[in-house]
């Protein structure tokens, strides 16, 4: 050979194998921890090793025999294993590499005792080595490549990056991988979930599929935890949204969207990575929160309700647009210390007789688990199946709770005292469909208001729509009067131009009502005075106290009582600009201006501002004026909560002894003693809400309060003495 045969490895044999251990017999050789002898040291004794050479013998050719066989079957062997491995223990072969000689006709091989630790080769590439230095390191044949066993279980979700060497793909060692080995062993996040796996992994007692089980949870837990806040925020962004009246089927999809995508709010963009197609922003499922949100309301407001020591009920009845008759109920209670007003729900009613509102009342609230015996307030409106005496709705509730005291509703009856008018004044009527008929004319004709704004515009008005006047809302006539006298000119002109055009007999007619110098009269008069009536109407919608309706009433009386000395002197030729009742002699003059000379003829010296002021606007005053007496009368009982107005304290001591006496005894009298009540053979009976003389003595202690109350506000400071 060309080169030294020394550096070369020569190939083994199967004659090589001759006398040699096997390799799982050299492995159990080194496991066991006692100590072994050499073979050198079992030749020392000549004598035994004479007597042992028989045993030799068989062993050689029991060897070889096992050799053949192995390259057939494994299993099966000459010599047992029992036997064998108490030959190992006296015995140990080697294979000199170099030098091997056998001899088929000698007893005993001759082996030459050599030293098998190998030395490492550390030129050579091994993975081994690199599993045994990184103990986390791993072929995955899945993964094509190495991994981090503690990385790929317990690293963070959050912190993986899509191509991480170890953890997301395999990766090839290559020839020098001590470097990026090493980087990895170092990462912060390889070190966390080092400490993960040997802290939960070998310390606890739990095996591997109950720790895997448990992750599982706690993922499905954490996912459940931010579906629940997505639907929190869903619920509040709807209630919102239907505080603010906006339309929720199209707009909350959106409204979300917005709010992750715009916002970047983590309650919705964390439950839209996990499930971006569960949004709940259907139409059904739209349905479904409003209907959660109504219901939990209904839920809270109902139990405060309940809990409440007495409450006050309101109830009218009224037409939807689809004609069916629907009974609104509304609650006013105390929480807290804080007065609140609650809608319970709408009742459909088939009759709207008395009985059957008080039925509808009564099975509503038991559904409603509400006690109707608490209502010790009612108010309904001024009609007399609400508020009759004998047998109306108020009276049969009076059956049910004795001591509730009924408050008709004072801005219904406000309107019910200018209808009343129009029996007494049948041309009111005619005044009522000439309004409407304008109206109709201008609303449901684009090209017929195009003629009135043109006519406007020649005339330098402003453009002006006419106003609806309601017919069972006689409070909304006194607008639309005013609307109408204020372009009285501009709406003739365009009548005569649309007549012109087409010659519609209606608008003959409309245009014979309009110049009929009675209706205008009256149009003058019913403006004037649903001026102050109208300003009263508006203070009742507010937020008042009952107690002080009646001197606010009786303002309003003196208001009209002046208007009508108003109206005398306008008749008697005084100019006053604020009353369009000054108007009517300009508005009579156009009316002649624009009717032919017969017929001018006919109505000369009809009427004269003496004879309307007479006959039309004193009797019309003084009739409102006697509705208003009668629509707003109060009980006695009712008039007894004034003595709780500090407006009424009087401003001295020795008044304020016998403040109140005469009031609080009517209030005693009546909620400090048992009611009994007979309506129609139904007897009720109800125990006293208080005693009759705790509370007369509660109050001569309290009026000093009141007093000190009053006083504080004349001077004009607060509690907090603040001014």
């Amino acid at each position: 050979m060309s080169h030294n045969a020394k550096y070369y490895r020569k190939k083994l044999k199967s004659s090589t194998s001759h006398g040699s251990m096997r390799i799982d017999m050299m492995l159990k050789r080194a496991n066991t921890s006692e100590p072994t002898s050499s073979f050198e040291d079992k030749q020392s004794d000549s004598n035994s090793r004479e007597n042992s050479s028989s045993t030799t013998d068989s062993l050689e050719m029991d060897e070889t025999v096992q050799v053949n066989n192995d390259e057939v079957e494994p299993t099966n062997t000459a010599v047992s294993m029992e036997s064998l491995q108490v030959i190992s223990e006296e015995v140990e072969l080697t294979i000199n590499k170099q030098e091997t000689e056998s001899s088929a006709s000698a007893s005993i091989s001759t082996v030459k005792t050599v030293d098998i630790t190998s030395k490492t080769d550390n030129r050579l590439y091994c993975a081994a080595r690199y599993e045994q230095q990184f103990p986390w390191l791993y072929y995955s044949s899945a993964r094509c490549g190495y991994i981090c066993k503690f990385c790929e279980f317990w690293e963070k979700s959050g912190t993986k990056q899509p191509c991480s060497p170890f953890v997301e793909m395999g990766t090839q060692l290559g020839s020098h991988p001590t470097r990026k080995l090493e980087k990895h062993d170092k990462s912060e996040n390889h070190q966390m979930a080092s400490k993960m796996y040997h802290g939960e992994f070998f310390n606890s007692s739990k095996s591997v599929y109950q720790l895997l089980q448990e992750q599982h949870q706690s993922y499905d837990e954490e996912k459940k935890i931010k579906g629940r806040v997505y639907i929190e925020t869903l619920i509040k962004t709807a209630y919102f949204m239907i505080k603010k009246r906006w339309a929720l089927s199209d707009n909350l999809g959106e409204m979300i969207d917005f709010m992750g995508t715009e916002l970047g709010m983590t309650q919705i963009t964390d439950h839209l990575e996990i499930n971006p197609n569960l949004k709940y922003t259907s139409h059904a499922s739209v349905q479904e929160i409003v209907a959660s949100i109504s219901l939990t309301i209904e839920q809270e407001t109902l139990e405060a309700v309940r809990e409440a020591t007495w409450y006050s009920l309101l109830a009218d009845e009224s037409s939807d647009e689809g004609n069916r008759e629907q009974f609104a109920v509304i609650v006013r209670f105390v929480q807290n210390g804080i007065v609140k007003e609650a809608f319970l729900g709408l009742i459909h009613l088939q009759k709207t007789n008395a009985e059957s509102l008080m039925m509808a009342i009564e099975t509503f609230l038991l559904a409603k688990g509400v006690d109707i015996t608490k209502a010790i307030f009612v108010g309904f409106d001024g009609c007399n199946t609400m508020s009759g005496v004998n047998s109306g709705l108020q009276r049969r509730f009076r059956n049910k709770v004795p001591h509730q005291i009924y408050i008709n509703c004072r801005n219904h009856k406000l309107a019910l005292c200018v209808k009343h008018l129009i029996k007494e004044f049948p041309i009111l009527e005619q005044l009522d469909a000439m309004l409407i008929e304008i109206w109709k004319l201008f609303h449901y004709s684009p090209k017929k208001y195009e003629v009135f704004c043109a006519v406007q515009d020649l005339y330098n008005f402003k453009k002006l729509k006419m106003i609806k006047a309601a017919t069972t809302r006689w409070l909304s006539h006194g607008r639309a009067l005013a609307r109408f006298l204020d372009r009285y000119t501009a709406i003739l002109d365009a009548i005569d131009s649309i007549y012109d055009d087409k010659k519609d007999p209606e608008l003959l007619g409309m245009r014979t009502m309009i110049t009929d110098k009675k209706i205008i009269a009256v149009a003058t008069i019913l403006c004037d005075i649903l001026k102050p009536v109208v300003v009263f109407s508006d203070y009742l919608q507010g937020d008042v106290h009952f107690s002080r309706v009646n001197t606010r009433q009786k303002e309003l009386t003196d208001a009209l009582q002046h208007l009508s000395q108003r109206f005398g002197a306008v008749a008697g030729g005084l100019n006053d600009q604020d009353l369009y009742f000054s108007r009517l002699p300009r508005l009579w003059a156009e009316i002649d201006d624009r009717t032919n000379f017969a017929h001018r003829l006919r109505n000369a010296g009809v009427f004269t501002m003496v004879q309307v002021a007479a006959e039309l606007a004193e009797p019309m005053v003084n009739g409102l004026i006697n509705e208003m007496d009668d629509a707003f009368h109060c009980s006695d009982v009712l008039q007894g909560f004034r003595v709780f107005e500090l407006a009424d304290i009087p401003s001295n001591l020795p008044d304020l002894m016998e403040y109140g006496e005469e009031k609080i005894r009517q209030l005693a009298v009546h909620y400090g003693r048992p009611l009994e009540d007979n309506f129609k053979g139904n007897q009720t009976v109800c125990q006293p809400v208080f005693q009759q003389n705790v509370m007369e003595q509660q109050f001569l202690a309290f009026r000093h309060q009141m007093f000190l109350l009053s006083y504080l506000l004349i001077e004009g400071l607060s509690i907090n003495g603040k001014t």
